[in-house]
């Protein structure tokens, strides 16, 4: 065999591996290119619903305890502009490829300062006798616990309860240094214990009741026009515990087919809105830059300075880094 006759067949054997490679290579920087997008998109979605949430819940007063205690959020505004933003930086500006867009959010929640603001979808019988399906918010879900003598107690953001005394048979309220002596429920005793139990139960409280609407979310899938499996994403328990202490939003974009190549894209965002008590800014050099975050983001970084404010900090040469945690 004559050696033309070899290089022809090592080209007909490797050049089609050369191509395959070269698609394969091309194929993954588009998809990392559309996966940095739709972060990208993801994140000032949910700074922008942030944003919304800050305005419509406290109008003219500063955040803190007792602003938040009488101007509680609405949060239809922010489930809104999470929607158009969201939409506005994928490409999509018409209402009706909004609302096609909407449907791959099976859960859009908000931690309240008493309790759990949850959009889904839900299914009602129409002035016509017809089901039909809309977004709507769920009733607020407190967060309650129940010990073991029958005692109820309702936390909120910080100490301050509304419990259920099964020996008085009433309802009592307030911080919890100021009513313990007033009742007999054993949890109100020890602020140590206190504190864990109320995070414990608010943790928990938002795992199972997003986990139960967007398994349920899947149940209206064929009437969306949707194959994808929705479920509750795997996310750090040191996330959920970061969220706990001030309002925040949770949002799922899941099953979203990209706009060019096969899969999906799957993504949450939780944000804190800094609306309920002031934060700490903390400043750090990482890998060589000097950056400053807010305490609450519980980034692991060796603290260097602490500052009053932003301004502050950036006056001191630090840059911020958001404290949005997009995964």
């Amino acid at each position: 065999m004559k050696i033309t006759d070899f290089a022809i067949i090592f080209i007909i054997i490797v050049l089609p591996l050369l191509i395959f490679s070269q698609w394969r290579s091309e194929d993954t920087n588009t998809f990392a290119k559309l996966n940095h997008q739709y972060d990208g998109a993801m994140t000032v979605a949910s700074q922008d619903a942030i944003d919304q949430l800050r305005t419509n819940a406290k109008p003219n007063q500063e955040a803190g305890y007792d602003s938040m205690k009488f101007n509680r959020v609405n949060p239809d505004p922010a489930f809104q502009t999470f929607i158009h933003t969201l939409a506005l930086n994928l490409g999509a500006e018409d209402k009706v490829t909004k609302e096609l867009m909407a449907r791959y959010v099976p859960v859009f929640a908000i931690l309240d300062y008493d309790g759990a603001l949850l959009n889904v979808y839900q299914s009602f019988e129409n002035a016509e006798g017809m089901k039909e399906l809309k977004r709507v918010w769920l009733p607020k879900i407190p967060f309650s616990y129940h010990d073991k003598a029958g005692n109820i107690v309702s936390f909120t953001l910080d100490d301050y309860v509304s419990v259920y005394d099964v020996n008085l048979k009433e309802w009592v309220n307030g911080k919890r240094e100021w009513i313990k002596d007033e009742v007999s429920i054993p949890l109100l005793q020890d602020a140590d214990l206190f504190d864990r139990t109320r995070r414990d139960t608010i943790v928990n409280t938002f795992q199972n009741e997003l986990a139960y609407y967007i398994n349920e979310h899947n149940v209206y899938t064929k009437q969306l026009g949707i194959t994808y499996k929705f479920t509750l994403p795997l996310i750090p328990q040191e996330d959920w515990y970061n969220t706990v202490d001030d309002i925040s939003i949770f949002a799922f974009f899941q099953g979203f087919p990209y706009e060019r190549g096969q899969g999906t894209y799957n993504q949450y965002a939780l944000a804190g809105s800094r609306l309920f008590r002031a934060d700490v800014i903390q400043a750090a050099t990482v890998n060589g830059q000097r950056i400053f975050f807010n305490k609450s983001c519980g980034f692991p970084y060796p603290v260097d300075e602490i500052y009053p404010n932003k301004k502050e900090a950036a006056r001191a040469g630090y840059k911020e880094k958001s404290c949005l945690n997009v995964r």
